[in-house]
């Protein structure tokens, strides 16, 4: 049975993506998203332009968690999916041509370029990807302890608990209260 043909084909998957070519190909990869995660924008190589693939062209998925890029062969009854956390890419670039981009992605255990890419869409998709990037590395920087491992500072943990009251973890009110409790220490 060719790949997003069986029954984990009717799980259910989020996003915000409309357009219905987009959404079949999402359908090939809803089984291997994780509970929760949503697809934000599907970019496919061309089959006609030059450096596409006439057979079995590549998609590639951005969720609000990874990159997803699924690599179809034998007349799309094989695949490669490669999964990589937007803090996982090391480098990640835009080439415009004449009639479509190239995204060349380069990622602990990962090296390739995607050619062929409707020029709209690998624009899109690359201002996500590095938006993303950014986010990643943003949150990782955040989770290491500061000041070599010591007691986090007022202002640290102050940073925290407006990220845990962004999210929703934390009431106005508990926040509040924990921001005073803070501020005693100073």
């Amino acid at each position: 049975m060719p790949f997003g043909m069986g029954k984990k084909d009717q799980e259910s998957f989020t996003t915000d993506v409309t357009n219905k070519d987009d959404v079949e190909e999402i359908h090939r990869i809803a089984h291997r998203l994780e509970s929760g995660e949503k697809v934000v924008m599907v970019a496919k190589q061309s089959r006609f332009k030059p450096g596409g693939s006439k057979m079995s062209p590549d998609t590639i998925f951005a969720t609000d968690k990874r990159m997803i890029i699924r690599n179809p062969s034998a007349l799309g009854m094989r695949e490669k999916v490669e999964s990589i956390p937007y803090d996982k890419i090391t480098a990640f670039e835009l080439e415009r041509g004449m009639l479509s981009s190239t995204l060349k992605i380069r990622a602990s255990g990962y090296q390739g370029d995607i050619d062929a890419i409707d020029k709209e869409k690998a624009e899109k998709m690359s201002e996500y990807i590095r938006d993303a990037m950014d986010k990643a590395k943003k949150a990782q920087a955040y989770q290491q302890p500061s000041n070599g491992g010591s007691q986090l500072s007022v202002a640290d943990e102050l940073a925290k608990l407006a990220k845990l009251k962004e999210q929703g973890v934390l009431s106005d009110a508990e926040f509040q209260q924990m921001k005073q409790e803070l501020l005693k220490r100073l």
